[in-house]
């Protein structure tokens, strides 16, 4: 297990589901599974659109397939945070495994909370978006981070998790995944892992993944 200093108020830690984004030329995304799982200082997210959830347990993908899941702006790292003045925060981040070669959300981002801390709003300084995150209530602790055998790291918020697995090869010389035409290329660019796991019967168990077939699996720790 690795330790870091904490980064973050406690405000932010756990995990938030994201039921809506809005962006500046008014288009609403509130179909897509979003979670961020947030430690003391290491995050990990989940992205994953509803084409791509519609692809869950698929073990065979067209080329049109494999460009729906390269879409996806999953990524971890670590964030840093302001402390929460009357309800308000600042956060950036810095980037560990990331699903693109190249952020789409390079801001830091504005944050405020509703009374009781359940309820987050986020807004991009350029006003590029705002969205809502809920905090899933199973997820205030046991909080850690481990690395294992096979390279991949878990991240636990009480009784859900993240794991992430780095491609194996680099990272394509493009700015977003599908912008690639080879389907080689596109197989093993899309073959890097952010599966939200749930606790299940002392079992944790993969609901959404970026790894179709992944979905209904339990991961060994």
């Amino acid at each position: 297990m690795i330790v870091r200093a904490q980064t973050v108020p406690d405000e932010l830690l756990g995990c938030w589901q994201r039921p809506w984004i809005v962006f500046a030329d008014g288009d609403r995304d509130d179909t897509s599974f979003v979670v961020w799982l947030q430690l003391p200082s290491l995050m990990a997210d989940v992205r994953l659109s509803a084409a791509a959830l519609a692809l869950a347990g698929r073990t065979v993908l067209s080329m049109s397939d494999l460009l729906v899941l390269a879409e996806s702006d999953s990524s971890s790292g670590a964030t840093v945070c302001t402390s929460v003045v009357e309800g308000r925060a600042v956060a950036e981040w810095s980037s560990g495994v990331g699903f693109q070669p190249v952020s789409a959300f390079p801001e830091p981002g504005l944050l405020e909370w509703t009374a009781d801390g359940t309820v987050m709003i986020e807004r991009a300084p350029s006003g590029t978006y705002v969205e809502e995150w809920h905090l899933l209530p199973e997820s205030r602790g046991p909080l850690s981070h481990s690395k294992l055998a096979d390279g991949s790291q878990f991240y636990q918020a009480g009784s859900v998790g993240v794991l992430v697995r780095a491609r194996r090869g680099p990272v394509p010389p493009v700015d977003r995944l599908t912008a690639l035409t080879d389907r080689a290329a596109l197989e093993a660019a899309v073959d890097c892992e952010f599966s939200f796991c749930r606790l299940v019967g002392g079992a944790w168990v993969v609901e959404h993944s970026t790894i179709r077939a992944r979905v209904g699996a339990t991961v060994l720790l």
